[in-house]
């Protein structure tokens, strides 16, 4: 049996399907059967577009609906998973698997079916750890956090999948199982996809989901998606025991590596899908707990003993036949003729593909309850994911940046089939490896300084970890950055003054929310604390936390991660910081002064008090590059001004752009009020980039703690380097972030998780 394998397939069918066809007749042979490992994106009219979470430039129609609407019909078998793309709201129809179009099978949230005698079972959607242990509580039409959360994996339905015990010939997933790379050449990889590297070093590339089925189900062949790439392993289960075929597969373009044909020895054909008796048995035994709010399903008390289910289930194949029911159309479909969205995203429409199944099993038609019709997200509207949020999805793949090797100069001329996606993949010139830059010289002082970093970093952070909340309180990152998004919309300046929260937190007493707490001689109380602002961002979050987790998430982690939201929210680089911290139970004004930068600090100053800290001059620079949003009061830099005897004031500090100190003088004149605010960046103040360098490079920065990075040479060239470079920028930023905020940080016995951030536990 030759079957192909397409990685994501973002409703491009024809050209999928015209490529198999050449494939045949340039090499004399026969597809039995595709398999698509995700982001099939089965949109039939216009309405099921609302149901797609994708950027509005990639809202289109392509081509599934040809095949719906029998315009076009599948030349293969066709079975596929669904992945973060998709249109959710007609694959929940099909929540148990069925024909999405006539020869095209969806395999279900979770499903195993038989070809001929291959068993082939999958799993869609993407895994995040927020949403796992959440029942299936979404239901079309989809709010703005709903349509997100409707394709991440469930527990359910993994715990359903574990309890297959006959062999398995291949599996599908679209992201990839954790820690896949291990047992491939990741390091080919990262030069590919240099992006991938500290998630792989993590070990937090993928899901963990796919991988706790790999080690349970070891199929013979594992196919994925998602990263728009190729990546093969070999994964050996134990000593002498049976190995894996991974691979994972990138989506329909010319030059890319989207399709692979294997070739399995079966029993002749013809073939055709079946219903897989063990599967149905498992979903007929697990169904009573299948859960439709947010709530985990309850599997206390159930018994995983298929045996007496298995017989009966074989009883009722042997009367009704093993073959799925013929598709049904159950709305409208796209008239290209038709301006008009078709059909009704308010109506849920049972398909009887689903009701067909669910009598055989003799069981309940469920899809369309939820907690007695009330909205049961967990996103509550007093706290809606933010509009940044959108299409993120941690990993950065090229979902949005299709044209990503294009201008890339090719190292070989190597030529490709004119079909309408390749086979093969054009090998070009990597993109610029993501790098953490040192102010030295050689290559070989660079990597030196690069070890030492990461291990400075494992050190700083070896009693946090990454999803600490997991298990306690899953959706913990997601309330903060629903806090910090809500309120930065309501008041821009908001990321500014989170950013500035956790440096002058983390600066004093180390990262535990000291800064947090009120009271008379706190650290609030020092002058260098009165204009800090965001408090409320903090609290707020901690009273949601408090009602869904109470007693477990602590101020100072929520300080860390709504700093690291914040700088997201204004366009900076997504940065993962392990958690754990405890929150600290002591606050003194006289710790501050000493323990904070001041904006008249010369480098030397400031050097000392980074170091003191663990930080490097490398992380002095970066770091500064926190002045690129905010604002600042005119008197943190009124020293570079000197009142003339007319009253008026004039600039003497000469390294500072005089048409700049012309300006600064027009807004923060000699009789300003205290509460007076410029912007620190002139030029693009509300956004994180890499602005605040160029302005150095100008002398147009507020500070002359910022000027005085030009009178060094190493610092000097850095400013250079970031000025020219923002995703290198970006890169450093992120770990020197993870350094920041893992100053001095108190963890177990050392600290306590407050009730309320503004007050310890002890009365």
């Amino acid at each position: 049996m030759k079957i192909a394998i397409e990685g994501c397939m973002h409703g491009d069918l024809d050209n999928v399907y015209k490529t198999l066809q050449h494939l045949e007749k340039t090499n004399n042979t026969k597809i039995d059967l595709l398999l698509c490992c995700g982001d099939f994106q089965a949109v039939r009219n216009k309405n099921d577009l609302k149901s797609l979470n994708v950027p509005d430039k990639f809202l289109s129609m392509n081509s599934f609906w040809k095949y719906y609407s029998g315009l076009e019909v599948a030349p293969y078998p066709t079975i596929f998973i669904g992945g973060n793309h998709e249109a959710s709201n007609y694959l929940w129809e099909l929540y148990y698997g069925g024909w999405a179009a006539p020869n095209i099978f969806f395999l279900g949230a979770a499903g195993v079916v038989k070809f001929g005698n291959i068993r082939i079972g999958g799993l869609s959607g993407i895994y995040k750890h927020h949403d796992y242990k959440l029942g299936h509580f979404e239901r079309p039409p989809y709010n703005h956090n709903t349509i997100k959360s409707v394709y991440h994996v469930r527990e359910y339905d993994v715990r359903k999948l574990i309890q297959v015990k006959e062999p398995i010939d291949i599996f599908l997933s679209h992201d990839w199982p954790v820690r896949i790379t291990d047992h491939g050449d990741w390091e080919q990889l990262v030069r590919r996809k240099p992006y991938f590297q500290q998630e792989i070093e993590e070990k937090r590339l993928g899901s963990k989901a796919a991988a706790q089925l790999l080690e349970k189900l070891k199929p013979q062949y594992w196919f994925s998606a998602h990263l728009h790439c190729r990546f093969a392993a070999l994964v050996q289960h134990g000593e002498g025991g049976p190995v894996t075929k991974f691979l994972a597969l990138d989506k329909c373009l010319p030059g890319r590596d989207f399709l692979q044909v294997v070739e399995i020895e079966s029993e002749p054909g013809p073939y055709e899908i079946q219903y897989d008796e063990e599967w149905l048995a498992i979903t007929r035994n697990l169904n009573y707990v299948f859960p439709l709010t947010p709530k985990a399903a309850d599997f206390r008390g159930v018994n995983f003993e298929m045996e007496d289910c298995r017989k009966w289930v074989k009883s009722k194949l042997q009367e009704r036949g093993c073959k799925p029911p013929e598709f049904v159309r159950t709305v409208p479909c796209y008239d290209p003729s038709q301006a008009d969205v078709n059909g009704d995203s308010s109506v849920n429409p049972r398909n009887p593909q689903t009701e067909y199944l669910l009598r055989l099993l003799e069981l309940p038609y469920l899809l369309d309850r939820n907690s007695e019709g009330k909205d049961v997200s967990p996103y509550s509207s007093l706290i809606p994911r933010g509009p940044a949020d959108n299409n993120s999805e941690d990993i950065p793949i090229d979902d949005v940046d299709d044209d990503d090797d294009e201008g890339l100069p090719t190292e070989t001329t190597r030529v490709v089939q004119k079909t309408p996606c390749t086979l093969q993949a054009l090998f070009l010139n990597p993109k610029k490896r993501t790098k953490r830059l040192v102010p030295m010289e050689t290559t070989k002082s660079m990597f030196l300084f690069i070890a030492v970093s990461i291990l400075f970093v494992s050190s700083v952070t070896a009693n946090l970890a990454f999803d600490f909340y997991a298990a306690s309180c899953p959706t913990a990152e997601l309330f903060i950055r629903n806090a910090v998004s809500t309120s930065s919309s309501n008041d821009p300046s908001i990321p500014g003054k989170l950013l500035r929260m956790v440096f002058h937190d983390c600066f004093v007493e180390g990262c535990d929310a000291s800064l947090m707490l009120q009271g008379n001689n706190t650290e609030q109380s020092d002058p260098g604390n009165r204009s800090v602002g965001g408090f409320s961002v903090i609290e707020t979050a901690k009273r949601v936390l408090e009602m869904f987790c109470p007693g477990t998430v602590s101020c100072a982690d929520i300080i860390a991660l709504a700093a690291r939201d914040a700088v997201e929210i204004a366009g900076g680089p997504r940065v993962q910081i392990p958690t754990g911290r405890r929150d600290g139970m002591v606050s003194i004004a006289s710790n501050v002064r000493p323990n904070i930068v001041d904006t008249s600090f010369t480098m030397d100053e400031m050097l000392k008090l980074f170091s003191s800290k663990g930080l490097s001059l490398l992380d002095l620079v970066v770091l500064s590059g926190a002045h690129t949003i905010g604002t600042a009061h005119c008197n943190t830099f009124r020293g570079r001004f000197q009142q003339d005897r007319n009253g008026s004031l004039r600039l003497i500090d000469q390294t500072i752009d005089t048409n700049y100190a012309d300006q600064l003088i027009k807004q923060c004149p000699i009789n300003a009020q205290p509460s007076v605010a410029v912007n620190i960046d002139p030029e693009t103040s509300m956004l994180f980039d890499n602005q605040y360098y160029r302005n150095l490079l100008d002398r147009k920065v507020l500070f002359q703690s910022d000027s005085v990075l030009m009178n060094n040479d190493d610092t000097r060239k850095l400013v250079e380097d970031f000025a020219n470079d923002q995703e290198l920028f970006f890169d450093n930023w992120g770990v020197s972030f993870v350094k920041l905020t893992s100053i001095g940080v108190k963890t177990d016995e050392e600290g306590e998780i407050r009730r309320s951030c503004a007050a310890t536990n002890i009365v």
